[in-house]
């Protein structure tokens, strides 16, 4: 077995294929540190100069308004709502001078429950979800801001503007690098079971079950995946080298419901650290593309063309977009389908459970769904491989 696995590998990491594979995660690595994180703002950002604008504004307003005599509710609401709003932008604004950013985050997160506008990004595009996805993002990014005030670690301004290796690790997870994987996974086993069709003499001499030789395949093709974190890494580094890779302990804030209805009024918010956050990131990774990887194997046994068995199974990780719709969890029982957790960071934090309105969404459920559709394929693997001969 040691001898066909080392075969095995020799094999695949030869492979014109596989090799071109590699070389384009690498430069896709070095693209995106270069060109998306570069490029990328968070909407909840603190900028000296938009403070400054915002005091100044608010400042002339309450200077200069009116309220002798009859005044319009309006202004009243806005003369209350703009009073401590200027109190706190002044504040973070003298954290800002003296560089203080463990105060300012503890300053800024009060900042958001003071009710200030939504910023006019998350309307972008047209969102009609823009109102719930600002009541989101707020509540979070203010716990976010109070762990970095309580921790124990140094703040810096790159880690409350999320700009660190970190946070754009964090934000590859959501959805990008999962995806990425999967597809990785698929590529990579499309011909593992093919390419044998052309070496029957050599196999057939190995005194190997067919079922072992699945488990060896399912083994390097795994071991692939993993080798591609290699380039990936690489726009990692860079991005950190820029500007500061962050620390294990950044919060990342993860909601939930008090209740078990998914009433916007119920979410709740909690921190957990970065650390505990990329362990379940890689554990429901892992489970994912080993369920993609089986259905490859299962499908390359019945199916000759490794490419058509490409097309096939390539859109496996797209087939949430069916029934990506907000509040659609709470209609439909999509707690059990794999593929409701292939935006991993999102199910991670609780945004997409908040999105779907679907209270059972997280990691728990992740890990127990996708681990019994692992189990189901491998038991159906186990038989084909049994009764249904590989060459």
């Amino acid at each position: 077995m040691t001898a066909y696995f080392k075969w095995e590998c020799r094999e695949f990491f030869t492979n014109r294929k596989n090799l071109a594979i590699y070389l384009l995660l690498l430069f896709f690595s070095l693209f995106y540190w270069i060109q998306i994180n570069n490029n990328y703002q968070a909407i909840e950002t603190v900028s000296k100069e938009k403070l400054q604008a915002s005091v100044d504004t608010k400042d002339d307003f309450l200077a200069n308004v009116n309220l002798e005599g009859e005044t319009h509710p309006s202004t009243l609401e806005a003369v209350a709502l703009f009073t401590p709003l200027v109190e706190n932008e002044h504040a973070q604004l003298n954290a800002l001078e003296k560089k203080d950013y463990r105060e300012l985050a503890k300053i800024r997160s009060e900042w958001y429950y003071y009710g200030a506008d939504n910023n006019p990004l998350y309307f972008k595009d047209g969102n009609i979800y823009a109102d719930e996805e600002a009541y989101y993002a707020r509540n979070a990014t203010s716990h976010k801001l109070l762990g970095y005030s309580e921790g124990k670690k140094e703040v810096t301004l790159p880690l409350i503007n999320e700009k660190t290796a970190a946070h754009a690790l964090v934000r590859a997870l959501n959805y990008l690098l999962p995806v990425m994987f999967i597809i990785i996974g698929l590529v990579f086993s499309m011909d593992m079971i093919a390419k044998d069709r052309g070496h029957k003499s050599l196999l057939k001499g190995m005194p190997l079950s067919d079922g072992k030789k699945i488990m060896v395949k399912f083994l390097v093709a795994s071991l692939g995946v993993f080798v591609s974190l290699i380039p990936l890494s690489v726009g990692f580094i860079g991005i950190g080298l820029s500007n500061g890779f962050g620390h294990l302990n950044i919060p990342i804030p993860v909601s939930y419901y008090k209740e078990h209805m998914p009433l916007i009024t119920d979410l709740m918010f909690k921190n957990i650290h970065l650390r505990t956050y990329l362990l379940q990131a890689f554990i429901l990774i892992t489970l994912l593309v080993a369920v993609a990887i089986c259905i490859n194997l299962i499908l390359g046994i019945w199916i000759k063309n490794a490419y058509f068995l490409l097309i096939l199974t390539v859109s496996l990780p797209f087939l949430e977009l069916l029934y990506n719709r907000f509040g659609y969890g709470d209609i439909h029982t999509i707690t059990y389908f794999p593929t409701s957790y292939v935006r991993v960071g999102d199910v991670l934090t609780g945004h997409k459970g908040f999105f779907w309105a679907d209270v059972n969404l997280n990691f728990q459920s992740g890990v127990m769904t996708v681990s019994v559709c692992l189990l189901v394929l491998v038991i159906i693997l186990a038989l084909h491989s049994r009764f249904k001969k590989l060459l």
